[in-house]
């Protein structure tokens, strides 16, 4: 066994800078991070070869000194914290002074800098980690850094580098990152010569994201401004039911710091959940405002991870944020639903017709502006879809599936409760039924009818006595709505493989009884109904993951009408 001996200075430094610079990404995001917290408004960014021969950072940020120079290069060289206690009130994106030492001892730098407006300022030329040249020059204030054959005495590290395009795909998503969290910011990115981007500096967040994705990705998103106790968000998130296919495209900041942490990614799918259809993922950039006493930033080198303090505060504080911005907060109070034993008539007047006729129409559109709703229900479409204007967007909604979700939502809270309310029957309801339902009628489902809110006797053979059933169900589909539950499999379907049993009976219930399609409704019944709908927790899918609602905004009608 060799003997344990202290490792020499060089061979460490080279050690430790590796674990810093990884690959190019690794010294363009050190070099950016400098030039944004050296208060740069315009951040430029060139490439040769993926970042592999050649990488140039320049900005017109605060520049070094004459003396900063010399010690900017040293390890653990900072202007950012002087005792452990300042990481507490930590607002910039380095600190740790190993940037530009790491780099120097894996590529040679030009620097090219200045601390002033006079147009004079430094060249400086590092090779083999060590300054072997430093003079006047005419100079504008900021820095650009410039460095080449990036691990070229490192053959084993140089050999695992991608492909030139494998290499400038990372630096340009970091960048992208870069820009929406710092919109003030003008930056440019080129490769091999060409442009890749060039983002002026932009106003706002929301037109930043429009010049990074356009203006279709920005139609489809909806602002958020949120904040309680020391916490804000503001940023901007998908529609209900928009999202994209795939991974989706989420960004998080943390006081202007991109982060990708395991809470926030947690808390903002979740929550999306009763949003989107299972294929379809959220969007999102969100700038997350803390005491920096709430975040622990020193994890890893690479400062790719964060750690909060208190993570399930976060997670309820992103939860409600989302769930305000897409209206669930304040929930609408359920109002008493007419029953839909009887399909319901209403005729929509036609020119000719007499005055009580013509007059309905407006007597039902005041009656909606007064009942202070934050909806007008404008009519039904077919029979079977309710079309609603609210703030501002018009919403197709599909009456069976939303009638669904309101019978899961009160059953479920009966049945969880332990206290379903019941309603008795007039008179027992008897029911024989099949071998198979009466097979399925074990003992289990016993137990789950009772908790339902039903009251079941077993008569000789396969009969059985309904003697009182859930208040919110049909008597008249009593028995139709019991044998839809019987005939649910446990294992249940695709759709519903969400649910646990319990869950599918109840949904298997709701479903039976709810409004059909091509069924009409009085307009007080479509009110009622898109009131209890929104005072649903999960108003938008049924509960086996149907669609509810499809809203159309302004600018979605004005793109198929070609005004815009």
């Amino acid at each position: 066994m060799a003997r344990i001996q202290v490792l020499a200075e060089s061979v460490f430094r080279k050690i430790a800078a590796g674990e810093v610079i990884e690959r190019p990404l690794s010294v363009v995001k050190e070099l950016v991070e400098n030039a944004i917290d050296a208060g740069a408004s315009e951040i430029a960014v060139a490439m040769l070869s993926g970042g592999k021969e050649m990488i140039r950072v320049e900005d017109n940020g605060g520049g070094f000194g004459a003396t900063d120079i010399e010690i900017a290069f040293q390890r653990h060289s900072t202007s950012k914290l002087v005792e452990l206690e300042d990481l507490d009130h930590l607002l910039t994106l380095g600190f740790r002074g190993e940037a530009l030492p790491s780099i120097l001892e894996v590529a040679e730098i030009d620097l090219d800098t200045a601390d002033n407006n006079e147009g004079r300022g430094w060249h400086c030329r590092f090779r083999g980690g060590r300054m072997q040249e430093k003079k006047q020059v005419s100079c504008r204030r900021g820095s650009a850094v410039t460095v080449q054959q990036l691990f070229a005495n490192f053959p084993v590290r140089r050999k695992f580098m991608k492909s030139d395009q494998g290499e400038m795909r990372p630096i340009g998503a970091f960048l992208e990152n870069a820009a929406l969290a710092r919109p003030a910011i003008a930056f440019t990115m080129q490769h091999n010569g060409r442009t890749v981007f060039s983002y002026p500096a932009a106003a706002n967040l929301s037109e930043r994201i429009y010049q990074v994705f356009g203006k279709e990705f920005l139609d489809d998103l909806r602002p958020v401004d949120f904040a309680s106790g020391h916490f804000a968000l503001n940023g901007f998130i998908s529609a209900a039911q928009t999202g994209v296919s795939g991974k989706g495209r989420q960004f998080f900041m943390v006081n202007g710091r991109p982060v990708k942490e395991k809470t926030l990614l947690a808390a903002f799918n979740n929550t999306y959940q009763p949003y989107l259809e299972k294929s379809r993922r959220p969007v999102g950039v969100l700038h997350f405002t803390v005491p920096p006493n709430q975040i622990d930033v020193n994890i890893h080198p690479m400062k790719l991870e964060i750690r909060f303090l208190d993570s399930q505060r976060v997670y309820q504080f992103l939860q409600q944020a989302i769930d305000a911005t897409l209206g669930r907060q304040p929930r609408l109070q359920a109002a008493a639903f007419h029953e839909f034993s009887q399909p319901a008539t209403f005729t929509c007047p036609v020119a000719g017709t007499d005055a009580t006729s013509a007059e309905a129409p407006a007597l039902f559109a005041r009656a909606v502006l007064d009942s202070g709703d934050d909806f007008c229900v404008l009519g039904q479409y077919l029979n079977s879809y309710i079309v609603v204007e609210k703030s501002g967007e018009l919403l197709i909604i599909d009456q069976h599936n939303a009638r669904e979700r309101v019978l899961f939502e009160r059953l479920q809270a009966g049945y969880n409760s332990g206290n379903a309310a019941s309603a008795q029957a007039l008179f027992p309801l008897l029911l024989e039924l099949s071998p198979a339902e009466r097979s399925a009628l074990d003992e289990s489902k016993m137990i789950f009818f009772k908790k339902a809110g039903f009251d079941i006797r077993l008569l000789s053979g396969s009969a059985i006595e309904i003697k009182a059933f859930p208040q919110f169900l049909n008597e008249a589909g009593i028995r139709d709505s019991l044998r839809a539950a019987l005939r649910e499999s446990p294992a249940g379907d695709r759709s519903s493989a969400e649910l646990n049993d319990d869950e599918r009976w109840l949904a298997a219930l709701a479903c039976h009884d709810a409004v059909k399609v091509n069924q009409r409704l009085q307009p007080e019944q479509q009110q009622a109904l898109v009131r209890d709908l929104f005072a649903c927790a999960h108003p938008y899918f049924c509960p086996h993951r149907r669609p509810i609602i499809v809203t159309l905004t302004q600018a979605d009608i004005e793109k198929q009408l070609k005004r815009r």
